[in-house]
């Protein structure tokens, strides 16, 4: 008796290798358990045991010319499923001596640039303060009306009584004047460190 699942898979096994690739189905169905049961009770945490059966089947389906019929089927499947649980615990431990090796000091320079970009931010902001506060006070209540209060370009001309043209380029010279103050304060400041 159980000779004949053993005669009926060899017989699929000719079937596929003479070109009736369909038949490879019967295969992977009467093989399946065994092969998944072998897999999964070789793995590591982290390895997915479905994905691994299923490459022993790809390779296996792809290798079928390669088999000698009636010999040991089950035995190949192993040998296959082995070798794809070998490659997939060498690719995890290279991923995971990746992490290990780079992902702490990527860790620690994002870290280190984000604290940086704070400190310029915060240095930046106490710099345009400053620089605020060295403009006559025109200027500074042209630039409130417009960031402060968020009055368009046409209600600060009518509250100045200025042309709105004027107003748009006395705020594009002040934002550059602006700009202009805070890099100095910045290079002086990084000078003195």
């Amino acid at each position: 008796m159980s000779n004949e699942p053993n005669s009926r898979l060899d017989q699929a096994v000719r079937l596929v290798q003479a070109g009736q690739r369909d038949t490879f189905r019967e295969i992977v169905d009467a093989m399946l358990p065994a092969v998944r049961f072998f897999v999964a009770g070789r793995s590591l945490p982290g390895v997915d045991v479905d994905e691994i059966v299923q490459r022993t089947f790809v390779e296996a389906f792809q290798s079928i010319g390669q088999f000698k019929a009636g010999t040991n089927l089950q035995a190949w499947l192993f040998s296959i499923a082995r070798y794809q649980l070998m490659m997939e615990t060498t690719r995890l431990r290279r991923l995971a001596d990746y992490h290990a090796k780079y992902v702490p000091v990527a860790l620690a320079r994002a870290t280190e640039m984000q604290l940086q970009a704070e400190l310029d931010d915060s240095a930046r902001a106490d710099h345009l303060r400053d620089c605020m506060n060295e403009l006559p006070e025109h200027s500074r209540q042209v630039l409130r009306e417009r960031y402060e209060s968020g009055r368009s370009f046409a209600q600060i001309a009518d509250l100045l009584g200025r042309s709105e043209g004027a107003i748009r380029k006395q705020l594009c010279l002040l934002r550059q004047q602006l700009h202009d103050c805070v890099m100095r304060k910045l290079i002086l400041e990084g000078s003195h460190e």
